[in-house]
């Protein structure tokens, strides 16, 4: 072989190689249309419901749960939570759109939870639009929110310490409550029905969230003897609480102040 024909083997063979190659990166893209997911767009999100002056504050996690807090038709600092929809197992695609079909929409003076579809749109993060619709596809709630830097503090145990005062609600009624959390993260809470309950409330890593158990004790308790889980949101002194019960017909919601 000459000088000259070694050189000009070698790029006959990386030109092979690179044709190659590119040959087996297009046979290991998706096909056209193909969907992938993603972890959904965890955090705290504010905002309002569409054509409404009703607050929303929604809470993404990063297991595929979501939680709607939304208020009447005063406006949260008004009327106060009105209810809040429940998802769990969505998933995001990677072009931003989170959906759970197994969500629940809990609505205060409704006599049951409504299955519903929970979608939300964060393709255009920070900010997000979103439904909840019956499973039948007909309307039902649409929210617009956005996320704020004043909620990405880190979530600790100092920080939600304190007595709040609120409401404390279920689908079957509703009665003032007052839930005193401690620096240890122990919980203890009183209606003035006459129910007792106690908890824990823990930071959830990666959202500005609290993990939280509560057991009730018997009736006139909103859950009379059930443990319930669910997550909490820490707006400044405003503390909302989501424990939907373990079959998920009913929900206790709390909204209080400390």
């Amino acid at each position: 072989m000459t000088r000259n024909a070694l050189p000009l083997a070698l790029c006959a063979v990386a030109l092979a190689a690179c044709s190659t190659d590119r040959a087996n990166t297009g046979s290991n893209a998706p096909p056209p249309g193909t969907v992938t997911t993603t972890l959904p767009s965890g955090g705290v999100y504010k905002g309002s419901l569409k054509g409404s002056t009703a607050d929303a504050t929604l809470l993404m996690l990063f297991d595929g749960s979501a939680y709607l807090f939304y208020g009447g038709a005063g406006g949260a600092d008004l009327a106060g939570v009105a209810g809040v929809a429940v998802a769990t197992n969505g998933a995001q695609t990677s072009g931003g759109r989170f959906t759970s079909t197994s969500a629940f929409d809990y609505r205060l003076g409704k006599t049951s939870a409504s299955p519903a579809v929970f979608s939300a749109d964060f393709s255009r993060a920070p900010a997000v639009d979103g439904t909840v619709s019956s499973q039948d596809g007909n309307a039902g709630l649409a929210f617009t929110a956005r996320a704020l830097p004043m909620l990405d503090v880190a979530p600790g145990r100092a920080n939600a310490g304190g007595l709040y005062s609120g409401r404390g609600m279920s689908l079957d009624a509703t009665t003032q409550t007052r839930i005193t959390v401690a620096g240890d993260g122990y919980l203890a809470g009183t209606t003035t029905s006459g129910c007792i309950f106690k908890g824990t409330v823990a930071p959830h890593e990666g959202a500005n969230a609290y993990d939280v158990s509560v057991t009730f004790g018997p009736a006139p308790c909103p859950l009379p003897d059930a443990t319930v889980t669910g997550n909490a949101v820490l707006d400044g002194a405003r503390l909302l609480v989501a424990l939907p019960s373990p079959d998920r017909a009913n929900v206790f919601l709390f909204d209080g102040r400390k």
